[in-house]
């Protein structure tokens, strides 16, 4: 339980900074996503599973941007390749829901882009809460 208090203290924070200059600016800071590879030593994923989870989002270089592919090999790296791609899966399903819902009230276009990190932030917190054991 400490372990994750304390990966919640750092994650958070750099996850939330990411979210925010990826809506304002359309950017990722390295700097952040740099700053989240520590997190690594407060987890107990195998290193084979680090280094499949690093690999994983690489093949998702053609469909993300470079800083979202950057966030989700650092949570690989971090959590293991079952969970970033359960962190991948979420944040897609929750990206999704939230494209039908602009498109179907008129609020978005079609040829529109959205910022990822905010749901790749989302698919992480919600793998966090859902990693307390009780």
């Amino acid at each position: 339980m400490t372990r994750l208090v304390f990966l919640s203290l750092i994650m958070i924070p750099c996850l939330a900074r990411l979210c925010y200059t990826d809506i304002k600016e359309r950017k990722l800071e390295h700097l952040f996503i740099i700053a989240l590879l520590p997190c690594a030593f407060l987890t107990e994923a195998s290193l084979q599973e680090r280094a499949v989870g690093m690999l994983i989002p690489l093949a998702l270089t053609p469909f993300l941007g470079f800083g979202d592919v950057l966030l989700l090999c650092a949570l690989g790296v971090i959590f293991g390749a079952g969970a970033v791609s359960g962190i991948f899966a979420a944040a897609s399903l929750c990206a999704g829901a939230l494209c039908l819902i602009g498109l179907a009230l008129k609020q978005i276009k079609r040829d529109d882009e959205l910022p990822f990190a905010p749901f790749i932030a989302f698919g992480c917190l919600a793998y966090l809460i859902g990693s307390i054991s009780l």
